[in-house]
């Protein structure tokens, strides 16, 4: 398949992507203009959102930027309306946006157990009930929600995380049964470690980083985690018409590790 047919697999689609200023969602952003879609970041990041965005620009995509703030419901209605007055429709809504405090379950604060179920859970529903309306209006669309490995294999400092990534998956299911009739497509996407920021300070707060980055990555059978531009490429798949009859699906992006039991 050459480059001009892969480019138009969003051609003309209108895209909200959370989280968009770095990592998972900054790939998926970019993947998203790569293929010929209009991607609407939205992040707390602001100044690195709107550099996001100038940079999918100066790569020849179309984006713009929200600096807005996923938990709070009238930021993400702004957002959503602003969108639709400009562009007439949304396509595409990537739930990515998502925050994690670690702590074992005896020891979490209520405070952190607020701000990682408004920012991972509520988010994600806060988006979705404000698009939902539209897609149905205009005669279908694409979600994808961003899980993790975590909904379903723990990590004993991360209790609440996982439970906001389970919740997804279940969240995500209704609304494919729900919507369906209305040509809506909803599916998750669970990764494994990704190289993101985030993970590569997680591994600089130990004493011997490469050591510890080389530990983690010993765990998978494929040797190595994923770049953020390898579950970006899960997403577009998600988002365009080779995915017409998968909805209602978790897609797990880990290179096997939940597939392992130990090794010897």
């Amino acid at each position: 398949m050459d480059d001009r047919k892969r480019a138009a697999r969003l051609e003309g689609r209108v895209a909200i992507v959370t989280g968009s200023a770095r990592g998972i969602g900054l790939a998926i952003a970019r993947a998203y203009a790569a293929e010929g879609a209009h991607v609407i970041g939205v992040d707390v990041l602001a100044e690195a959102g709107r550099a996001a965005a100038a940079a999918i620009l100066a790569e020849g995509g179309s984006a713009g930027f929200e600096a807005a703030d996923v938990s709070r419901e009238a930021d993400v209605r702004r957002v959503v309306a602003g969108v639709l007055e400009e562009r007439g429709r949304v396509d595409i809504l990537v739930n990515n946006a998502a925050v994690q405090v670690e702590s074992l379950a005896a020891d979490v604060r209520v405070e952190d157990f607020h701000r990682i179920v408004d920012v991972n859970l509520l988010g994600c529903v806060l988006f979705c009930r404000e698009v939902l309306p539209a897609m149905v209006a205009h005669g279908g669309g694409a979600i994808v929600n961003m899980s993790s490995v975590n909904a379903f294999a723990a990590d004993p400092l991360l209790p609440v995380y996982g439970a906001t990534k389970a919740a997804i998956i279940g969240y995500t299911k209704s609304i494919a049964v729900a919507y369906g009739p209305h040509g809506i497509r909803a599916n998750a996407i669970c990764p494994g470690d990704v190289d993101t920021e985030l993970n590569q300070a997680f591994f600089r707060a130990h004493p011997d980083p490469a050591a510890f980055r080389a530990r983690v990555e010993g765990q998978y059978p494929v040797r190595r985690i994923a770049s953020p531009e390898e579950i970006a490429r899960v997403a577009v798949f998600l988002a365009s018409d080779d995915a017409a009859f998968v909805s209602g699906a978790e897609i797990v992006v880990d290179g096997a590790i939940t597939a392992r039991i130990y090794e010897l």
